[in-house]
């Protein structure tokens, strides 16, 4: 099927937010879109699998051992080390709800 030129701008878009590690959000802000025709289309190329989710290798989706300081000054923030490096830091209890689905949608 030949994409439009509407389909292909937008593809494009998908495309790069989903390289760029930037939340839906900043990308959409950063490029001047509007995030609900950018969430309309990233589902459109999703459901139709024209835009393939990146696939996380196992070593990304793998537990990994937690440590836990045990010092004053982080008893009240965790710090979420994943295996490629990227760490999520200062994250409090309030916080926990957004990492679950964070992480659900990372694995």
């Amino acid at each position: 099927m030949q994409r439009t030129a509407k389909q292909q701008h937008w593809c494009q878009h998908v495309t790069s937010w989903q390289a760029s590690g930037l939340s839906q959000s900043a990308y959409c802000h950063e490029h001047d879109l509007k995030p609900n025709q950018f969430h309309y289309w990233k589902q459109q190329f999703t459901a139709l699998n024209k835009i393939q989710a990146p696939k996380p290798s196992p070593s990304l989706s793998a537990f990994v051992p937690l440590s836990i300081n045990s010092s004053p000054l982080t008893t009240s923030r965790l710090t979420l080390r994943l295996p490629n490096g990227y760490e999520l830091t200062g994250i409090e209890a309030e916080h926990l709800p957004t990492l679950t689905r964070l992480l659900e949608v990372l694995l």
